[in-house]
């Protein structure tokens, strides 16, 4: 089959780059989209067809019919290869032209680059690939199966340990190549046996067949995997968002806490805007940052958490690159507490860093007049050339100027640094590979590779991780000083494979010592620890060694230098490697002894506070029973002047009866009794005995209402009562009182109305409204009515309204008349617990509710609404 055309169009849509069988084909210029360049050569819609994955004819300028097709390649961009309609399909792919160039082009690439035909043949590979994948020069041949290149690894063990047994390589086999078969363009990670681990991107070709790219992500896997250990370790909340859209990208365990959702919820799903009270505020936050020149520390704001709960924080913020892409690095410290006691809070932290972008590479091609014809905005990036300024066939001096005016180059003069970068690249005869450092500390490598038919090709990569990877432990732990430091915390890590401890200065100058006594020594912490808690110390320990606790949160006593006790509020975690097992524990303290005693002191108040409750309950209760006591007291006066004029009268007549018995047996001693002598005597005892029986009767009313009504408010018994009945009683009971005040009463009660109830808690209610009325609710003298109304209120409720018509209560006193000991009269002897009692019958025994109505001037009425069958008590076993 002819050559292929292939060409590459950027994220936006505009051409980059196309080879020279693509350029003799169609009608072309460098920038312009696909839809201008397919104009007039293809149908309308074959921009949309080719975007849902379907193939076009074209037209060649020389008259050919060509089939054209798409692929995505690369952050973004579209990868086009034009093939004669009709080709072989089943024939490998010709690849003979201009195949010198592309291969040193595929050779110069740092990724590994492989394609098989529909076949699974192999058709053409890199350098790159056969080293990394190690494979002997016999194998890697144009047509070999791609099942024995999977065979041949499998036995080395690529994908597990090396494998021998026939049936476990067929399977592996089998599973690997089911990798092959998916029709649209995918990626996926391969984790090696020997420790490497790739980044595979898989895209079908035009005709059958597939184009593999494996990138080598080992250090920058490393390098993510030691981050996020660093930001688990940190104490304070951080979280990564994207700046497009806000989905959270990253975050640690402080984070997940503070906001409430798990970090491997958030990552990915959940979106920044959700979490602020007024979703404005994250673009006023990003405005700060753009502002600012991507830094903003102390921006206060509210947020939510997954509850809804609002909360006031101070974050603090940066933009870099997270894995490719423009990303907002958020320290958040929730300032809730103090906010709301309107105190001042300084946002305290230090930016962490985050590994730069992932490693990738940048390439640039010029010709043999080195004139650009090839790039990616990778090596723009590298290299610091506006995306602007790159064009086809700009001269490679005029870009080298670009950069050098930008410090790529160092110092020196320009035209001096231009002729030096223009004379090394004429002057060199093979690979030239050469380093430098950009003004922002960047390291890039370029690595250029002439080309048979003239013209170079050079490749940027990023090394600045692996130069500076020996030093980034020490880094991380420097700036997670600084933010430990910022935030006023220690830290503390463990070695479990080496037993070594060390403690910040900051964890020392919380128990008060400097740098210069500082001991990171087993026998040195065991010393400071509390005597008592030195065990449970190391038993935590044990546990952290043995995988039994992952974290732990705990409060931890410690000697300060000083003397006293120092308590650190301590949360740790457990490390481990990639094997799982457990190598190191990293803590970090803070220092909590001021709010320890304040708790201390706060408990003893409170228990103090409590005693004092219970001795004012006590001395209430005591007062209660005292005010119903002083109650059943004025009844049994009362009721004994009420006794004691019917007693007083039966006696009456029975000592008349007795003297007119006397004198009637004397005359009939004598026989001197006379017939009108016994009639008159006959009238004067029945007059006598049936006084005596209607004032006897009277007493004996008397006191069984007093009996009824002294035990029903002494035993507070339920039972069931004629309620008009029983108010009678009552206010018979209070007879002397209201005879004495000279008031009127009035019952308007329906007959027939039984109470299920507590018939001791009515008496002990209406009394106390009666003694009211006739100590407060009339002046000396003054003469008024008492009316008592009932009525039903449907089938389940009773209501009793008792007024008065005196003098009514103030206005401000409303809210107070049911508050214990409130009296306007202690001056006489009032506890001020009458009303109080009432409430509290009113509420608690009868289950009703209870309201007051006065106006000075117009009497006062109450009115009291309960249940006609009071409520079975809850009994506990």
């Amino acid at each position: 089959m002819a050559g292929a055309g292939l060409a590459r169009f950027d994220a936006e849509g505009c051409l980059v780059w196309a080879n020279p069988a693509f350029r003799a084909a169609l009608p072309w210029a460098s920038g312009a989209s696909l839809r201008a360049l397919l104009s007039g050569v293809a149908p309308p819609d074959s921009v949309e067809r080719l975007a849902s994955g379907g193939t076009v004819a074209v037209t060649a300028v020389d008259g050919r019919r060509l089939t054209l097709a798409a692929a995505e390649g690369e952050e973004g961009e579209t990868l086009l290869t034009l093939v004669e309609a009709g080709a072989d399909r089943e024939a490998s792919p010709d690849l003979s032209a201009n195949r010198a160039t592309f291969q040193t082009v595929f050779d110069a690439m740092s990724d590994a680059v492989c394609a098989f035909d529909a076949q699974m043949r192999l058709v053409v590979w890199n350098r790159r690939y056969e080293e990394l994948f190690r494979l002997p020069p016999g194998l890697a041949v144009p047509g070999c199966p791609m099942a024995e290149l999977i065979r041949y690894t499998a036995m080395r063990g690529d994908y597990q340990p090396a494998v021998a047994e026939e049936a476990d390589l067929q399977r592996i086999v089998a599973e690997r190549l089911e990798l092959c078969l998916p029709a649209d363009p995918l990626s996926y990670r391969l984790n090696r046996a020997d420790g490497l681990i790739l980044d595979v991107r898989h895209s079908p070709l035009p005709g059958g067949g597939f184009l593999r790219v494996f990138t080598d992500v080992t250090e920058r896997a490393r390098a993510e995997e030691a981050q996020g250990q660093i930001m688990q370790t940190i104490a304070f909340p951080l979280v990564v968002t994207r700046v497009a859209d806000g989905v959270v990208l990253a975050g640690n365990h402080p984070a997940a806490e503070l906001f409430g959702v798990p970090v491997a919820e958030a990552v990915g799903r959940a979106r920044a805007y959700d979490y602020y009270s007024d979703p404005v505020e994250r673009e006023r936050l990003l405005e700060a940052l753009r502002s600012g020149g991507g830094r903003v520390d102390a921006f206060e704001t509210r947020m939510r958490r997954a509850d809804g709960s609002e909360m006031w924080v101070i974050a603090s913020a940066r933009l870099f690159r997270y894995q490719g892409e423009s990303a907002m690095l958020a320290c958040v410290t929730d300032i809730t507490a103090r906010k709301r006691a309107e105190q001042a809070l300084e946002a305290q932290w230090t930016q962490t860093s985050a590994v730069l972008n992932g490693l990738s590479q940048g390439v640039m091609a010029f010709d043999r007049d080195l004139r650009l014809v090839a790039w990616n905005r990778r090596a723009l990036e590298l290299l610091s050339v506006d995306a602007a300024f790159a064009r086809f066939h700009r001269p490679f001096a005029e870009i080298a100027r670009h950069v050098a005016e930008r410090g790529g180059y160092g110092k020196g003069g320009l035209d001096a640094l231009v002729e030096e970068r223009v004379a090394r690249l004429r002057a060199a005869g093979g690979e030239l590979r050469e380093e430098r450092v950009r003004a922002d500390g960047l390291v890039v490598e370029s690595l250029t590779t002439p080309l048979p038919e003239g013209g170079i090709v050079t490749t940027y990569t990023d090394v600045t991780e692996r130069k500076q990877a020996e030093h980034e432990l020490a880094a991380s732990r420097e700036l997670f000083e600084l933010a430990i430091r910022a935030a006023r915390e220690g830290i503390s890590q463990w070695d479990l494979r080496t037993n070594e401890l060390w403690f910040s200065p900051q964890w020392w100058g919380l128990l008060g010592y400097g740098e210069e006594e500082m001991s990171n020594t087993f026998a040195r912490w065991t010393a400071l620890i509390l005597p008592e808690d030195r065990e449970a110390m190391l038993r935590l320990v044990d546990e952290f060694a043995a995988g039994t606790r992952e974290e732990c949160q705990l409060l931890q006593r410690y000697r300060h230098k000083d003397g006293h006790v120092v308590h650190l509020f301590t949360r740790a975690i457990r490390v481990v490697d990639s094997d799982g097992r457990a190598f190191r524990i990293v803590g970090s303290h803070t220092d909590v002894t001021e709010r320890v005693r304040a708790e201390e002191q706060a408990h003893a108040a409170r228990e103090e506070a409590e005693s004092a409750l219970r001795n004012l309950k006590e001395a209430q209760a005591h007062l209660v029973q005292s005010e119903k006591m002083a109650a059943l007291g004025s009844l049994v006066a009362g009721v004994a002047h009420e006794i004691n004029t019917p007693v007083g009268i039966a006696l009456t007549g029975a000592s008349l009866l007795s003297e007119r018995i006397r004198l009637i047996r004397r005359d009939f001693e004598a026989g001197q009794i006379r017939k009108p002598d016994f009639a008159d005597f006959l009238d004067t005892a029945s007059e006598a005995t049936q006084l005596m029986l209607l004032n006897i009767d009277r007493a004996a009313q008397l006191i069984q209402s007093f009996k009824q009504i002294a035990v029903d408010q002494a035993s507070e018994e339920r039972r069931v009562f004629d309620l008009r009945d029983y108010i009678h009683e009552i206010l018979r009971s209070l007879g002397v009182r209201i005879k004495r005040a000279a008031h009127t009463v009035i019952v308007d009660c329906p007959d027939d109305l039984l109470i299920d109830g507590y018939p001791g808690a009515v008496s002990q209610v209406l009394t106390n409204f009666v003694m009211n009325s006739i100590i407060h609710g009339f002046a000396p003298g003054q003469h008024g009515t008492l009316r008592v109304t009932v009525r039903s209120v449907g089938e389940d409720e009773v209501e009793l309204v008792y007024a008065d018509d005196g003098r009514g209560i103030p206005p401000d006193l409303h809210g107070r008349i049911f508050d214990p000991f409130f009296t306007t009269n202690r001056g006489s002897g009032g506890s001020g617990l009458g009303l109080n009692i009432v409430y509290n019958i009113a509420t608690r025994t009868l289950k009703g509710r209870i309201a007051l109505d006065s106006v000075p001037g117009q009497g006062t009425t109450f009115t009291l609404r309960f249940p006609r069958v009071a409520p079975a008590e809850l009994v506990v076993a």
